[in-house]
């Protein structure tokens, strides 16, 4: 492995690695160049690859019958992490089993907790209160499309049916609402379900 107790560089272990590996090929291909300068910039741009990739490209050599350049050392490098990755994908370790009497106590919760939506209508209350409030629960100004679509449900039969049936101490509040809804989309009720735009509203029965 490279050698990091040692003040040898990097550059200067591959060379040495590749020096032994090749021979005098080795040294005929930086022959007139600075050997200094080549294991300064090999230094510098290997050292953010790990140890384990360089040493993978070392023992690739053996199978590389010229001495690699710089970019071809480090294609070979990840290259040989490719093919060790692929040969030993990841596993996964092996999931703790639930136990069975917690799972069936989880499950037996959710349903008690779903047990009154069971039978439970949808209702345009939500819209009646909304625009009676003025604003969100949280106290937050309502916006265009929240007033629409609020709107829309107060106009629509189910929340004309739903006035209807309101109760006795809510149903003067409610018609204020659905008179002001009915106002401002100027005498008209929708025709369309809360929510969709691709139907023209048609005129008012009530």
């Amino acid at each position: 492995m490279f050698p990091t107790d040692q003040p040898e560089t990097r550059g200067e272990w591959l060379f040495r690695q590749m020096h032994a590996i090749y021979g005098a090929r080795f040294v005929a291909m930086w022959r007139g160049v600075d050997t200094n300068d080549l294991k300064r910039v090999w230094t510098h741009t290997l050292q953010g690859v790990p140890a384990e990739a360089l040493q993978a490209g070392i023992v690739a050599l053996c199978d590389v019958p010229h001495p690699p350049t710089l970019p071809e050392f480090l294609e070979l490098c990840r290259a040989t992490r490719r093919q060790a990755a692929a040969s030993s994908p990841p596993r996964l370790p092996q999931p703790d089993r639930a136990d069975p009497a917690k799972v069936e106590a989880c499950l037996a919760r959710m349903r008690e907790i779903l047990a009154p939506l069971a039978n439970r209508r949808p209702s345009p209350q939500w819209a009646f209160e909304m625009l009676l409030r003025g604003c969100a629960k949280n106290g937050a100004p309502l916006t265009y499309e929240t007033k629409r679509i609020s709107i829309d449900a107060v106009l629509s039969p189910a929340g004309r049916a739903y006035l209807d049936d309101a109760p006795a101490e809510k149903r003067a509040q409610y018609r204020a609402v659905f008179d002001a809804a009915f106002q401002l989309r100027g005498g008209v009720l929708p025709s369309r379900v809360p929510g969709e735009d691709d139907e023209e509203p048609h005129e008012a029965t009530v």
